[in-house]
């Protein structure tokens, strides 16, 4: 008797499921039939609001002779698509990364970028996530080499200003507006560098004016102090060792050439 009760219980849990499963098919293509990638949400309307927050993963490298630093993020951005709202329901669709190609997504990219590639191991690391009100989570991971001006003058007693600038490519501030969220950075706290330390960060948004119109830009700027410990064992202590044992030559009997030239 209990065995066929969970087998009527598993039966009905099935249908359930194979139900929903076949009604959200339902619901991706009825909110993809007639889309137009090409329009932003609103288009025509009011800017188009688009929250981002970062969390860092990790500092890979900061040279100073191509003046630039190597960081891996995780970037996520927000914002509303009303012509994917499918629900008056707090409800969550978690899906693919291959979903952000078949809909409208924000152009963003980094003013201040030399290089940068997008983690595909297992997959491409992408998430979207889609509320019942056509509210959008994307995010994103990848690794990116950024410009960084160093003011070198101090070396090694100096601390250095490096910054990551997020950027519209193409729209303007009257179709899109960036913004940072309440939260806009994590994991600075974790970061470890071997000749730097993060004594701080902030965040801040500006208009950028440019020969196609007027961008909204977001700043992230670290301010980073050189340890000095490292440079003490690395250059100073030997230089010092070396430069003392080289006075030894004084004390050597001036008769022994050989000797004192060898130590000078």
């Amino acid at each position: 008797m209990n065995i066929h009760r969970y087998y009527l219980c598993y039966r009905y849990h099935q249908a359930m499921v194979s139900d929903r499963l076949e009604n959200v098919t339902q619901t991706i293509s009825r909110l993809l039939e007639g889309y137009d990638i090409r329009l932003r949400p609103n288009f025509g309307g009011e800017p188009l609001y688009v929250g981002m927050d970062l969390t860092i993963a990790s500092f890979d490298a900061i040279s100073e002779v191509n003046m630039d630093y190597t960081i891996t993020l995780y970037l996520n951005q927000y914002w509303r698509d009303e012509r994917l709202a499918f629900s008056n329901e707090e409800e969550i669709l978690t899906l693919s990364g291959d979903f952000a190609e078949k809909i409208w997504v924000p152009d963003t990219f980094f003013a201040n970028d030399k290089n940068s590639f997008l983690h595909d191991v297992t997959e491409r690391n992408k998430l979207v996530r889609l509320n019942g009100d056509g509210a959008i989570t994307y995010g994103m991971r990848f690794t990116t080499t950024l410009a960084c001006m160093m003011d070198l003058h101090y070396y090694p007693l100096d601390s250095q200003n490096c910054t990551v600038e997020i950027e519209s490519y193409g729209y303007t501030v009257m179709d899109v507006v960036m913004y940072w969220k309440s939260t806009p950075v994590r994991g600075v706290e974790e970061a470890e560098l071997p000749q730097f330390t993060i004594v701080g960060y902030e965040t801040n948004d500006r208009k950028e004016r440019l020969a196609t119109g007027i961008y909204q830009r977001l700043s992230l700027s670290f301010k980073l102090q050189r340890n000095i410990g490292y440079f003490v064992f690395q250059t100073y202590l030997p230089s010092i060792l070396i430069v003392m044992l080289s006075w030894v030559s004084f004390w050597i009997n001036h008769e022994a050439t050989s000797a004192r030239v060898a130590l000078g």
